[in-house]
């Protein structure tokens, strides 16, 4: 719920978990950030994920509060947007599907989770004869519906069935569920053998998070990002991916992953440029990673 005054969220019960990638209950705080310092990064001690510990309980007023302004803007879209969003146009997905796409041998059918307006789902066009995608957005859903003509289920991943794909999609989703061991799960149970598997995440050990978090422990900067000192901020990262834990996750599982990179928006394959390969495929110093895995033969 929202302070009536300061339009602070104010969870109605905090939690405290272990690891929500491998369990630990062994961790070390990281660093603190909102609006009164009030949340708490850890740092997992055996996998070094970086997670909100304690954090608000994970229920519908959390998400309400979290996704309003979602909510909002799925209520204003236009067909010029798939386009215009910087961090997510048109031209961005067509470059990341014709490369994830290749290691897919089967290509019959892709689930894009967090579907959002649909943009990937439209650069997946003229590579798979069938698309699916999930949100949590009745209007994002509609939308799509309306201007894409693919069909999105209002639906968590984690209680969705349907036939078998040959590719699952996760683009900046997974770090907003508090169990990501369920939806790898759900994974392997959704994907035909040798199926893919693409998850991309924030970076949290990139140069430009790192030198934040630098200038944090130096007592230059109270929290890694401006937009953490509006009260009404709600923090919808439940934890911040690094390549150790997530390696940590896809190993524990039927999964093999077949490349990893870090990437910029501008250069979603990270293979445009010398530089760009050297940062991102050697230094993996991108603010986000992508992991591409095959789900193992039985």
């Amino acid at each position: 719920m929202r302070d009536a005054v300061t339009n602070a969220y104010i969870p109605k019960e905090w939690e405290t978990v272990n690891c929500p990638v491998c369990n630990s209950d062994k961790y070390s705080e990281y660093e603190k950030f909102g609006s009164d310092l009030q949340y708490t990064y850890v740092k997992c001690s055996q996998c070094s994920l970086i997670f909100t510990n304690p954090r608000p309980k994970y229920d519908q007023d959390y998400i309400d509060c979290c996704y309003s302004s979602y909510y909002q803007y799925a209520e204003n879209l236009t067909v010029e947007n798939l386009n215009s969003v910087r961090e997510s146009s048109l031209q961005t997905f067509k470059e990341e599907i014709d490369y994830i796409s290749k290691y897919d041998t089967h290509k019959t059918s892709v689930l894009d989770i967090g579907s959002a307006m649909g943009t990937f789902l439209l650069a997946a066009e003229n590579y798979y004869p069938k698309r699916i995608g999930l949100d949590v957005s009745e209007q994002m859903a509609a939308f799509v519906e309306k201007n894409i003509g693919v069909r999105v289920y209002i639906k968590q991943f984690d209680e969705f069935e349907h036939e078998k794909f040959s590719l699952i999609h996760m683009s900046h989703v997974i770090e907003h569920i508090p169990d990501p061991n369920s939806w790898i799960s759900k994974a392997n149970e959704l994907l035909v053998d040798e199926g893919v598997l693409v998850i991309n995440v924030p970076n949290k050990f990139g140069l430009s998070y790192r030198l934040q978090h630098l200038f944090y422990k130096l007592k230059l900067k109270k929290q890694f990002s401006s937009c953490w000192n509006d009260p009404a901020r709600t923090p919808d990262h439940l934890y911040e991916p690094t390549i150790k834990s997530f390696k940590y996750l896809l190993s524990n599982s039927n999964f093999e992953i077949v490349d990893y990179y870090t990437y910029s928006r501008k250069d979603p394959a990270s293979n445009k440029s010398f530089i760009s390969k050297l940062m991102n495929r050697r230094l993996y110093l991108g603010s986000n990673i992508t992991f591409i895995t095959k789900k193992k033969k039985a």
